[in-house]
């Protein structure tokens, strides 16, 4: 195994959390927290099945989204989960590169009398 790092990681690049209620939550960042809203989609922008907010403070993006129909993925994420982290983006030089190395299947390898073992990358379902 080559010791170089396919995917050295430049920075995160935002967290998007599913949430109840996506205009409290972005309330509460703002507020609480001191963060800035940015940006929005929801039903005033054409976006028919959610509602998110994208709030920043320095360089940490977060979205916050919820449902806007009691069916469909992001509810039975919250109804199951309860508010918390859907997506972790992380910022990459080669994106596509990144994608095809983690997802390729490892085996649990010795390294220097440590195990290590692979990182599974989940683009949909529950976060792991």
């Amino acid at each position: 195994m080559s010791d170089q790092d396919f995917m050295p990681i430049q920075n995160f690049d935002y967290l998007e959390f599913y949430v109840g209620n996506s205009k409290q939550a972005a309330y509460y960042f703002d507020h609480a927290w001191g963060f800035t809203p940015i940006a929005y989609a929801g039903l005033e922008t054409g976006v028919r099945d959610r509602s998110s907010y994208v709030l920043e403070q320095g360089n940490v993006r977060f979205v916050v989204t919820s449902a806007l129909a009691p069916e469909g993925e992001i509810p039975e994420h919250v109804k199951l989960h309860g508010d918390g982290v859907k997506t972790i983006a992380l910022r990459v030089e080669d994106a596509e590169r990144a994608y095809r190395e983690a997802s390729r299947p490892r085996q649990n390898e010795r390294v220097g009398g440590f195990l290590r073992t692979c990182a599974w990358l989940y683009s949909a379902g529950s976060l792991r």
